[in-house]
C-alpha cells in the first residue's frame, strides 16, 4: 500500500473521529450510531498504521491490490449501514403512520363529545 494512501487513511480516521467526537458532545448522534463510526475510524487507523495486515488478507481473499480490498471493505460497510437505517427509517414511518392515526381518532372522539355537549345545552 502506498505511503500516500496510508496518510490518507490515517488523517480521514482521525477527522472521522474528532467529527464524531464533537457531534457526540453536543447530543446530535445517538450512542449506538456513535460507536459504529468511532469503530470505523479506529479500523482505518489500524489499517493505516499496519498495512500489512491488508496484505495478509488480500492474499486470502484473493484481491491483487490491498488498496481495493480497503475500498470494497468500505464499501461493504457502509452498504451494511445505509441497510440498517432503511430499517430503521421504515420502522420509524410506521411508527408514525400508527401515531397520526390514533391522533385523528383522539380528535374525534372529543369532537364527538364536544358535539354531544352542544347538543345538551
Amino acid at each position: 500500500m502506498s505511503t500516500i494512501l496510508r496518510v490518507l487513511l490515517i488523517i480521514a480516521a482521525v477527522f472521522t473521529a474528532y467529527w464524531i467526537l464533537s457531534r457526540i458532545r453536543k447530543h446530535k448522534v445517538k450512542l449506538e450510531d456513535a460507536i459504529f463510526w468511532v469503530c470505523f475510524a479506529f479500523v482505518l487507523v489500524i489499517i493505516g498504521i499496519f498495512p500489512h495486515i491488508l496484505y495478509w488478507m488480500s492474499g486470502i481473499v484473493g484481491i491483487m491490490s490491498p488498496a481495493n480490498l480497503v475500498f470494497l471493505v468500505i464499501i461493504f460497510l457502509l452498504i451494511a449501514k445505509v441497510f440498517m437505517l432503511s430499517i430503521k427509517n421504515s420502522q420509524l414511518e410506521d411508527k408514525i403512520e400508527v401515531l397520526a392515526a390514533e391522533v385523528a381518532l383522539a380528535e374525534r372522539a372529543k369532537e364527538k363529545e364536544r358535539e354531544q355537549q352542544n347538543n345538551q345545552a
